[in-house]
């Protein structure tokens, strides 16, 4: 039998609703979970004490008929978001006692969907490295490597789902950082559509501090879980509208069905530079089990997908040194710092005619794309050209900066199109998770997410060989 921390949203639900457990339990369970593992990883920063309370509470209550998926689940959430009465550090030492005074529209979300908040989860300084540590709470492990980076920068967010800490984990995606870590940790996540989760952090506005232009079309928040039946429920509990977030956009209704007839197109590397053959391996597994479900295969050439991650970093970066540049040097790490400095020169930094110029090349990118989405429904792609990296590669091997920005490619492009992906786990090879990534047309995440079931029902899920 399953134990209670690995219990699915529904799993979890049907037994709460059959009076099988209590809310509290399955919140203790959790706590003891933290106690047993955390130690080992490293992921969750901080206890969320009152998630007892919490839990006590909706018991007392009792179950609403009309309650969600997410009522008496679990979740943790990163620290780079506001929670009420809790750091939003962004894992910058300077902010380690920035305590938010108001909740995040997405934790507002959570918790209106009933879902216990359990723990918070580390991010790398300014949420900005493929990797997860920093000067506050230290380094994230990778619970089937402690060699391996667990991604970045919802490293710590994945490591713990993957370990039976949350059934649901709150992360974010600038450049992939949901994708990657759910690759680098075997667990499953999706990068939504832009503004299907309604995003803002009070404390930043109330400062006169808004996310960059650029950040606004490329930052998505997410859930990252065990399983895509459970994606599926994270995103609904994020996912509902909050006025303080003016590009919130609502779901589709009813999800196009990807049981039946299913054209999948497929590129193994359309981005140039070198890819591992293990990411080639997970690639011809993804394609083979598409195939056995009986889904039609289809090779396809991306539009542009060479030039985009080159696109993002010029959105980025130049927003970056234009915005943020002087809070890097002045708040992060002399590590960070350097960090910064290599990571903007893998980049070209626009001026105002070469950034309007970048923007009109988004706009026929996305067009082009949009294009292709009307031959095949879904694209599947590599979550990552490389096998994860080593943990802090990136500063401990500045030299090997220019093969992780390249790897990255495949996260970056989707990035630049605001496009749904699904990450997903294929197989272990010598237990190391390898995966790869689906991606749709825009603001069809419920349909992506039926697509990555169906290849899910195909492959099964790897979580279980973690011990």
């Amino acid at each position: 039998m399953t134990e209670m921390h690995y219990w699915s949203v529904a799993e979890t639900a049907d037994r709460l609703k059959r009076g099988d457990v209590s809310v509290l339990e399955v919140t203790q369970a959790q706590f003891d979970r933290i106690s047993a593992v955390n130690p080992a990883i490293n992921a969750i920063t901080t206890l969320v004490n009152e998630a007892l309370d919490v839990a006590k509470a909706l018991d007392q209550q009792g179950r609403p008929e009309d309650a969600g998926p997410l009522w008496g689940v679990p979740v943790t959430t990163k620290i780079n978001v506001d929670q009420k009465g809790y750091p939003n550090s962004n894992g910058v030492a300077a902010n380690a006692d920035a305590i938010a005074t108001e909740d995040s529209p997405v934790i507002a979300n959570l918790k209106r969907s009933g879902a216990v908040i359990v723990g918070r989860t580390s991010t790398p300084e300014f949420s900005m490295r493929w990797f997860t540590s920093n000067p506050i709470h230290g380094t994230s492990k990778n619970p089937w490597d402690a060699k391996l980076t667990p991604g970045g920068s919802s490293g710590a967010a994945a490591a713990a789902v993957a370990c039976g800490i949350g059934v649901i984990g709150h992360g974010n995606d600038l450049g992939g950082s949901l994708r990657y870590p759910a690759y680098c940790c075997g667990v499953a996540t999706i990068r939504p559509s832009l503004g299907r989760i309604p995003a803002m952090n009070p404390t930043q506005s109330a400062a006169g501090i808004e996310r960059g232009p650029f950040t606004q079309l490329m930052a998505v928040q997410g859930p990252i879980a065990r399983s895509i039946a459970d994606l599926k429920a994270g995103l609904s509990g994020m996912s509902m509208q909050d006025p303080r977030d003016p590009l919130w956009v609502p779901g589709r209704g009813h999800a196009r069905d990807a049981r039946g007839a299913l054209t999948v197109g497929y590129a193994m590397n359309p981005f140039g530079g070198g890819i591992d053959p293990e990411v080639e391996t997970a690639m011809h597994t993804a394609i083979a089990a598409f195939k056995d479900s009986g889904a039609k295969l289809r090779a396809v050439a991306p539009p542009a997908a060479e030039t985009l991650p080159s696109l993002w970093g010029t959105l980025m970066f130049t927003e970056t040194e234009a915005l943020l540049r002087e809070t890097i040097e002045r708040k992060g790490s002399d590590e960070m710092w350097e960090y910064y400095q290599s990571f903007i020169g893998h980049f070209d930094i626009a001026d105002v005619k070469g950034l309007l110029q970048a923007m009109q090349r988004r706009i026929v990118c996305q067009r082009a794309w949009a294009e292709m989405f009307s031959q095949v429904d879904v694209l599947l792609l590599p979550t990552s050209l490389r096998r994860p990296f080593f943990n802090d590669q990136d500063f401990e091997n500045p030299a090997s900066l220019g093969k992780i920005v390249s790897a990255q490619s495949p996260l970056l492009a989707i990035n630049v199109l605001g496009l749904p992906s699904v990450a997903l786990p294929t197989h272990l090879d010598d237990r190391t998770p390898l995966g790869v990534q689906l991606i749709g047309p825009m603001y069809q995440d419920e349909f992506v997410l039926n697509a990555a079931d169906r290849l899910e029902q195909e492959l099964g899920t790897v979580w279980q060989h973690l011990t």
